[in-house]
């Protein structure tokens, strides 16, 4: 039931709202929105940080991915879409939060901690890996306690939506009322006019056409047509002025071993004694040499001595692992020890303000290292598609200040050296800018554009400055130009003052009182046991039928453009007995049509009092 509550509330409500669901979100969340600031607000008291932006923007991303295939991209839309749903998706995870909490339905750390501890992802060989556990945590960006509260807020909100599933739950008996409705059946006797077929059945002379045209001039009205002069800034064309410096490859394939220098991680374990825990600091001092002495004589091995009195009780029963750095998480005392030790050595004595320590490197992970040779084509990429990008930016923000000055097109042209194109007279069906697929034409044939004033437009991956040269307003056509259009447009007026007068008489028609028209086009049928879902006629016209009472005369026109006039008779609603196993067929509109209802009733119910104070967003853009 749950589940079908949690289908009820996705794409508005779909939340952190199981932990299954919740976790891998936070390893693969969004940072494209990062920025200096700590706190965005608050919704409902809840504060939203940087944390919770990530982890909305991966839920937004997965949702939009189930929709649109796993290559679409938040990045792909527009910033300020975006953020907008990125937003909408906070105050919803926030305002439910906040309505768990006032329900009282918060849990303790030692709940989510026991949540935590059953889960796959976190375990080993031997159940739950405390050392798989902190290093996932960490090397996503995560301290414990941050991962435990956010698991406590998940498991808040699904008690929420688990009380939720309760008020909506489906009725079986509403179901059958449903089935039954739908599966109700009705005979009917109707008139079909092909109107194409009456159309094309009727005579017109050149006379009669032009006649029609002298009496309707703005029926034959040219398209309007535009001549633009343009210039295109395209991404393609940058890349190919690209320069390659001297020493490129060598000098990127440097910086590229840098930085795989600085992914490296360390994984490390501790032995601590805490001077807390000694009237004097010398005691303590005096302990821990002991331990380095018996160590450094393999008279015991590190792990039995953190096992047997290490102080760090909340490492101890991890052989004193404390996860992994990449040279920042751990002490800088830990970090520059770290930087001359190599695996499975232990360090000297270490002493903090409140505790000593013995390092012992357990373990070093570093991406694997590739050649030269490998590598030299994506670091050609790479530096053409950059400067490619900030040539393209530097002209187009150099052409732009010139358009707001004032210059002409042919001065932007000679900036860049570029030539200027021509679109020619064209209608709006027939313009097309070259290297600009993407710009609406329609656009250039708003009324506000003006002659000779550029306007800019922007590509996915281009720019075009265009200019209007020239404008031919619509005018009425020579009727030898027309003349087609014209006998058309007089079959058309014919075809429609025969239907008009057959109006009036067929309801008669579908009774049998009067005889069809003998015409092409016109055709009386009867169907038995038509349902709402039939397929015998198109489903505007069945439901315009089942929309009035038995026995009222419908007159429908299809999407194609014919014509029914219908009577129906004959209602058959079938009982439970004679639905069977269709009622089961109805089942998911039914649970769609419920979910809908319910997912209302929450948008409404929820907003109600909710306090909405965002800000720092412009800038997490």
């Amino acid at each position: 039931m749950l589940e079908l509550l949690r289908n009820f509330l996705s794409g508005k409500r779909v939340i952190v709202i199981a932990i299954l669901l919740a976790i891998p979100f936070i390893f693969f969340g969004s940072t494209s929105f990062g920025t200096t600031f700590s706190s965005f607000g608050s919704v409902n008291g809840e504060p939203v940080t940087q944390k919770d932006i990530n982890l909305a923007s991966s839920q937004v991303n997965q949702r939009l991915q189930s929709v649109y295939g796993e290559e679409f991209n938040l990045d792909d839309l527009e910033e300020s879409v975006s953020i907008e749903l990125i937003k909408n998706e906070i105050i919803n995870q926030k305002t439910l939060l906040s309505k768990a909490k006032d329900l009282g339905l918060s849990v303790s750390i030692k709940e989510a901690k026991k949540e935590i501890i059953n889960l796959e992802m976190f375990q080993g060989e031997q159940g739950f890996d405390q050392n798989l556990f902190e290093s996932t945590i960490r090397s996503n960006g995560w301290t414990p306690d941050e991962y435990f509260a956010l698991v406590q807020d998940s498991i808040a909100l699904d008690r929420l939506l688990g009380a939720m599933s309760a008020v909506a739950f489906p009725i079986r008996s509403d179901l059958t009322k449903l089935a039954s409705l739908l599966e109700t059946s009705r005979d009917i006797d109707f008139v079909k006019v092909d109107k194409q077929v009456v159309v094309g059945a009727q005579d017109a002379t050149l006379e009669e056409a032009e006649a029609f045209y002298n009496a309707n001039p703005f029926l034959f009205l040219s398209e309007e047509k535009r001549d633009f002069s343009y210039l295109v800034l395209s991404y393609d064309a940058y890349k190919e002025q690209v320069e390659i410096p001297d020493n490129f490859i060598e000098d990127a394939y440097a910086d590229y071993l840098n930085n795989i220098d600085q992914q490296k991680q360390n994984r490390i374990s501790h032995y601590m004694i805490d001077k807390f825990n000694y009237d004097d600091v010398n005691e303590a001092r005096a302990k821990i040499e002991s331990a380095q002495k018996a160590l450094q004589a393999n008279q015991i091995t590190f792990e039995a001595l953190v096992a047997e009195s290490s102080e760090d009780l909340a490492s101890k029963d991890s052989m004193g692992d404390l996860g992994l750095s990449s040279g920042d998480a751990f002490p800088d005392e830990f970090e520059e020890t770290l930087t001359s030790m190599q695996v499975d050595e232990t360090s000297a004595i270490i002493e903090l303000e409140d505790s000593f320590h013995i390092l012992k490197l357990t373990e070093v992970l570093q991406p694997e290292v590739k050649s030269k040779a490998s590598v030299e084509k994506e670091l050609l990429a790479e530096l053409v598609d950059a400067e490619a990008l900030a040539l393209l930016q530097d002209d187009f923000l150099e052409l732009e200040t010139l358009v707001l000055e004032g210059v002409t097109l042919n001065e932007l042209a000679n900036t860049i050296d570029r030539p200027i194109e021509v679109t020619g007279l064209n209608s709006v069906n027939e313009t097309t800018l070259n290297n600009f697929a993407t710009l609406n034409i329609a656009n250039l044939f708003n009324p506000s554009v003006v002659a000779n004033q550029i306007e800019i437009f922007e590509g996915e991956d281009s720019y075009a400055f265009v200019a209007m040269t020239q404008a031919i307003e619509p005018a009425v056509q020579d009727f030898v130009e027309v003349a087609e259009q014209a006998i058309s447009e007089v079959r058309n007026e014919k075809a429609n003052e025969i239907l008009a007068n057959f109006s009036g008489e067929a309801e008669k028609v579908v009774l049998g009182e009067l005889s069809i028209p003998s015409q092409d086009g016109f055709s009386f049928e009867n169907y038995k046991s038509v349902q709402r879902f039939s397929s015998l006629l198109p489903s505007e016209v069945i439901n315009s039928v089942f929309e009035l009472a038995v026995g009222s005369l419908v007159s429908a026109e299809a999407s194609n453009g014919d014509l029914y006039w219908i009577k129906s008779s004959n209602e058959v609603t079938p009982g439970v007995e004679e639905l069977g196993d269709a009622i089961d067929r109805y089942e998911g509109f039914y649970n769609e049509s419920l979910g809908s209802q319910f997912s209302g009733f929450l948008d409404h119910t929820i907003s109600q009092g909710q306090r909405v104070r965002l800000e720092n967003f412009a800038s997490a853009e």
